[in-house]
């Protein structure tokens, strides 16, 4: 909307006549709107519900970003997407405030942005609550997690852990013991360097793995792969990995919770959520899909993950068919 030329000429004349410094031209111009306010109140609205939504750059980082956009856009937002950024670029633009919203992981917040030390032991609702405590003090909001565990796992091949008689990490360690570590295994090669990674699990679970018998690969895509060839048994993957959805492996129980949690979850900036509070709400109803229906949240975003990587989708399309299969947006 913009003004008439009398009204710029009578805004101008009040300047002019009573010298008012730059500062003052701000509340003319407030003052102008208050007189306004029936006209401009629907902009002001909508300039007031304009977001910037973050995502990094993995499928399901992709697909969720996708779910928050849309989500957002049906219910009377205006938003635009920054997609693609590492781990570490997504946050600090957070913390800048060049993005108002994102989805994170609690693990990668609670050793990396926060540096702090994991204990095995700890569970995920636990390290999501000391994520949610401590990151006030950065200004930034975690809302409810979607709880799909997107930490390293190991996962074997169905028939492999029928005829052993396997479920959890536990029974797995009891039967490496058993070998005297002669099972073919595959791991991530970041996993096995550091002091908390394999040596780690090997020692907290008493795992004896064969040196020759450990392969270790670059990513967990990769070893993954090698399970599928079936050049391995055993495979260390990631919780939410399409391949565990299309090819039906069998994931370990992690009974001693030893891996990391990795849950993902909304997190916005204080200073936009103050201005729009109903964001909770509306998130919460998208993190509800996948925490309150029949099956995990982990196999949930293995199917969606699936759809990407296996069915070739794009992550947009995923993301409105999620919604609308979950009455979230129409059709």
């Amino acid at each position: 909307m913009k003004m008439t030329s009398a009204e710029i000429g009578w805004s101008m004349a009040r300047i002019e006549t009573r010298g008012d410094a730059p500062e003052t031209l701000e509340a003319i111009a407030r003052e102008w709107i208050a007189e306004h306010r029936a006209e401009v109140g629907s902009w002001i609205e909508l300039k007031d519900k304009e977001v910037i939504v973050g995502n990094q750059n993995s499928t399901e980082q992709y697909i969720v970003g996708e779910l928050m956009k849309q989500l957002l856009e049906d219910r009377g937002f205006k938003v635009r997407l920054v997609s693609g950024l590492s781990p570490v670029d997504l946050r600090e633009r957070m913390e800048a405030g060049n993005i108002d919203l994102c989805a994170d992981y609690t693990g990668t917040a609670w050793t990396e942005y926060l540096a702090q030390e994991y204990k095995p032991g700890m569970d995920n609702n636990e390290i999501y609550q000391l994520v949610k405590r401590e990151d006030l003090g950065s200004g930034l909001v975690w809302l409810h997690p979607m709880w799909n565990s997107r930490t390293y796992v190991l996962a074997s091949w169905t028939v492999f852990v029928l005829k052993n008689d396997l479920k959890t990490l536990s029974d797995l360690a009891s039967l490496y013991r058993e070998k005297g570590g002669e099972i073919k295994t595959s791991v991530v090669w970041e996993f096995s360097t550091r002091a908390d990674g394999l040596p780690a699990l090997k020692k907290y679970y008493n795992i004896e793995i064969a040196e020759s018998w450990l392969q270790i690969e670059p990513s967990p895509r990769i070893s993954g792969l090698s399970l599928k060839e079936h050049q391995v048994d055993v495979a260390m993957v990631l919780g939410t990995d399409a391949a565990i959805d299309e090819y039906d492996w069998h994931v370990y129980i992690d009974d001693k919770a030893f891996f990391l949690p990795y849950d993902l979850t909304p997190v916005i900036r204080r200073e936009v959520l103050d201005k729009n509070p109903e964001l909770v709400r509306i998130l919460n109803e998208l993190v509800a899909t996948f925490t309150e229906g029949d099956k995990s949240a982990q196999e949930a975003w293995q199917e969606l993950n699936a759809k990407v990587d296996m069915g070739k989708l794009k992550a947009g399309e995923v993301a409105h068919e999620y919604l609308v299969e979950h009455g979230l947006v129409k059709e």
